[in-house]
């Protein structure tokens, strides 16, 4: 190994501990459990320690010779410095006076998180997840503060997401400290693990929850009736840097806005032509006949539950005909919990522990169940579970010997290879039969639309001043039910350039299997290239491209 080789891999190694000391609950999602006893700090000093720790690794990074470095090390790298420029944008943004009041990721769902990602089945871990109960004070005393940083400057969030925020605080608050989700990581059965962390919620996380819940209201009447980023000081900078750290590319807002526009037209085309197959002159009125049938709609969470199960299933036996590789263990499927299903999409994917004691998990939503259509949930399923996240996020974990930034850090630098893969996976599963019948794939063409349209609302809500009213109803007739066209839209609003990705990141991959297929010829295996697209893992867009043209 040469002389830059070996720094390089010092730096990596180096950064990635730094991290996740900086962020416990990045080591609690890929279950290094070394720092569960932690929270992140929002504050002054947490910001100067993240500042310092990634200026310090560019610097360093800046005198490599990049291109004479392996593989693993040179793909790390791209990885490491997506994650700092990342960071740097949102310490220089002060993108945190927002994500301070947010329904989504934001502090009111810490609990949440702790909820599905914490451990506390052994004394150790207990102890550990008290002392991180017991630091959530300090947590939400930092929130506040930045909070009232946000006022200052007026740069706050929209009353709606403050408004939901408060709601999800106070359905925390009505469970008290016997029915708390945070309890959840302690067995059932273990009644004394219980009682000692009752009180610890009672004693530090509903007073900080109380707090936070005061401060909310203080907050509200200073929130935004606006909903965009544009209408904020600085609002476009912090709008630009939003679309870098969620897309890894440099993206104007309006082109973004105009290829969703035309990709969301040629999709409206291909409902139409699976609406006439049904029998339908249009999509909408299939839509509409559709929602009138019993056998279209959910009966149960159990069914939804059920469903989703066996679509996880029929994927994963037919799997393998299109990968060469495929995970070590296939993924469960939950019920969203009912605390925070109000707020939370139809369905999102958790990543698997590194030493399998937590599977990759598969959340599905019954909130307002009798409204969502059975005939999408195939492709959600083959979004979120296998092909989808699933496959792409535990290949990534199970890939032995690479440093571990880049088999956990991929996600940090940016979503969309992720979010492509999940998109790219839905349109695969066609190709691979897994839709049942026409109503499956009208349903996937209905969420192809829905991303096709989150580039022309996201942009439009928050580059071109669109109200939420113009949102929801572009979404709706793009094929959303009401009830899901506003979650989305309130998602986009907390969310800025997130919903981008997923179009950017299948756009991406779909040149790529073009560009292998012609560069080939007739010796292109699509099994092979899905086996190296996954095999590189989740990179910058810029640096997949580069490593699938050497």
């Amino acid at each position: 190994m040469n002389e830059d080789g070996s720094s390089a891999g010092k730096l990596i190694e180096r950064y990635w501990e730094d991290l996740l000391e900086a962020e416990p609950m990045l080591g609690t999602a890929i279950g290094d459990e070394r720092f569960d006893d932690r929270l992140p700090d929002p504050g002054p000093a947490g910001r100067a320690q993240r500042e310092s720790l990634h200026r310090g690794a560019l610097e360093e990074l800046g005198s490599f010779e990049i291109g004479a470095l392996d593989e693993d090390r040179r793909v790390s790298l791209d990885i490491l410095e997506a994650i700092a420029r990342r960071d740097l944008a949102a310490l220089e943004h002060r993108t945190d006076r927002l994500s301070a009041v947010s329904h989504l990721w934001g502090p009111a769902g810490l609990v949440g998180e702790l909820a599905s990602l914490q451990r506390a089945d052994t004394p150790e871990r207990l102890d550990r997840y008290r002392a991180r109960i017991a630091a959530t004070p300090a947590f939400y005393d930092a929130e506040l503060e930045i909070m009232r940083e946000g006022i200052a400057d007026g740069v706050t969030a929209p009353r709606i997401v403050a408004e939901r925020a408060l709601a999800q605080t106070e359905r925390l608050l009505a469970a008290g400290a016997d029915d708390s989700p945070a309890l959840a990581p302690v067995p059932a059965d273990d009644d004394a693990g219980r009682e000692l962390l009752t009180r610890a919620i009672a004693d530090h996380l509903l007073p900080a929850l109380e707090r936070y819940r005061a401060g909310v209201r203080d907050y509200l009447p200073n929130a935004t009736e606006t909903i965009g980023l544009s209408a904020l000081p600085g609002g476009d900078a912090m709008y630009a840097a939003q679309i870098l750290s969620w897309t890894t590319l440099e993206l104007d807002a309006r082109e973004v806005h105009e290829l969703g526009t035309q990709d969301l037209e040629r999709i409206q085309e291909e409902r139409g032509r699976s609406a006439a197959i049904l029998g339908y002159p249009d999509a909408a009125t299939a839509e509409a006949g559709i929602a009138q049938h019993a056998a279209f709609r959910f009966a149960s969470t159990d069914e939804l539950k059920a469903v989703a199960e066996a679509q996880v299933r029929r994927s994963w036996d037919v799997a393998p005909a299109w990968f060469g590789r495929v995970p070590s263990a296939n993924c469960e499927v939950r019920l969203v919990e009912a605390f925070r299903e109000a707020d939370m999409p139809f369905a999102f994917y958790n990543q698997p522990t590194e030493d399998g004691s937590r599977p990759g998990v598969y959340y599905v939503n019954g909130f307002d169940l009798e409204r969502k259509p059975k005939h999408q949930l195939a492709s959600t399923t083959y979004h979120e579970a296998n092909p989808g996240h699933h496959f792409q996020v535990a290949l990534e974990q199970e890939m032995d010997g690479r440093p571990a930034i880049r088999r956990f850090g991929g996600f940090l630098a940016g979503s969309a290879f992720t979010e492509g893969w999940g998109l790219y996976s839905e349109r695969l599963a066609d190709e691979m039969g897994l839709y049942e019948d026409e109503s499956e794939r009208l349903g996937m063409l209905d969420l192809q639309g829905m991303r096709a349209a989150r580039l022309v609302v996201d942009t439009g809500i928050h580059a071109l001043g669109w109200t939420r009213e113009r949102a929801i109803a572009t979404l709706e007739d793009a094929g959303l039910p009401t009830v899901e066209a506003t979650i989305e839209t309130d998602r986009y609003i907390t969310m800025p350039g997130q919903a981008l990705s997923y179009k950017i990141g299948q756009f991406e991959i779909e040149r790529q299997r073009t560009a292998a297929a012609e560069r080939e010829g007739a010796e292109f295996s699509l099994r092979a290239f899905h086996d190296r697209l996954l095999a590189l893992g989740s990179l910058p867009l810029t640096a997949l491209r580069r490593e699938l043209a050497r």
